[in-house]
């Protein structure tokens, strides 16, 4: 069968020095079939330069676009305007796609009617000068225990139909993190349905400045608001469809333990203040096991 168009968009912003990699990773694709949107978004280094020369040197599938709204839910949604392929490869500028990433996704959609594919991953980060890379997998068992925790994928590792994400009305560019799962989320309240692909066919990049390693409190403070409120958000839809089981009410107060006390090195005094108001059910012994955890691997020099 004749492979469907894809349209890979590329958020740019001040990343002269690494796009070429991701940029070179759709050319390597093994599918033939796709469109490349490059959307500047008020760039002050040389990006423009980079992305001009790419599209000077490929004019037939490869376009630059400008967005002035800040942010890369705008950056996305202004390249999702622009695209006319059927799927949509949203690809970060310090990330890369391996050869078959897209044709294979597009393989598992077919086979099973989806419409997302949540794709497995290879976080790439530098420490102390070595590269280590850690493989993250999307889980299936349970599809809203897959939300909840952050387990159905990132941006670049997972394969869009444009259809399912115009259905939602793209990016919400009002948010400055937890961009994708809010996406996913919506996603699903309209009946998506999700694929999966266990195999890492994404580098995630991690860079000294980018927003998840961020060492600014208030910063650390609203990113955690931001996962906390979408969190509630999805509690109040699944109670509205009676889906909320017991199951999923301990682990939904689970998952915010963890997700708070692991930061408690941080920001502890916000830690204390967000524990005390949730009044989280989480058992005594769940509580010390994970706190032990902690201490051990704070004790040995990583990161929680």
């Amino acid at each position: 069968m004749d492979s469907p168009m894809v349209s890979i968009i590329i958020p740019c912003y001040n990343c002269s020095e690494f796009v070429s990699r991701a940029i070179e990773s759709v050319f390597r694709q093994s599918i033939t079939n796709w469109e490349l949107i490059l959307v500047n978004n008020n760039s002050t280094d040389d990006t423009q330069v980079v992305l001009s020369r790419f599209c000077k040197a490929y004019p037939d599938c490869v376009t630059s676009i400008n967005e002035l709204k800040p942010g890369a839910p705008a950056a996305r949604n202004a390249g999702l305007r622009q695209a006319v392929g059927d799927w949509i490869q949203f690809l970060d500028a310090d990330d890369e796609l391996m050869p078959e990433k897209i044709a294979r996704q597009l393989e598992i959609a077919r086979a099973g009617s989806f419409d997302v594919i949540s794709g497995a991953y290879l976080s790439s980060r530098a420490i102390g000068g070595t590269v280590v890379e850690k493989l993250r997998l999307p889980k299936m068992e349970n599809i809203w225990k897959s939300l909840i925790s952050s387990k159905l994928g990132i941006t670049s590792a997972n394969l869009w139909k444009k259809e399912a994400l115009l259905k939602v009305y793209g990016w919400d560019e009002s948010l400055s993190s937890s961009q994708e799962y809010d996406l996913l989320f919506r996603l699903l309240t309209v009946k998506v349905r999700i694929g999966f692909d266990f195999s890492p066919q994404t580098i995630i990049h991690s860079l000294e400045n980018s927003v998840s390693n961020t060492t600014s409190s208030k910063r650390l403070e609203k990113i955690m608001d931001d996962r906390i409120n979408l969190r509630f958000r999805m509690k109040k839809y699944l109670i509205n469809e009676g889906l909320f089981t017991q199951e999923i009410s301990a682990f939904f107060d689970s998952y915010l333990y963890r997700l708070l006390i692991r930061r408690r090195h941080l920001i502890p005094g916000y830690v204390s203040h967000r524990l005390k108001e949730l009044s989280l059910d989480v058992s005594l012994k769940e509580r010390l096991t994970l706190q032990t955890k902690i201490f051990l691997k704070q004790l040995l020099g990583r990161n929680p």
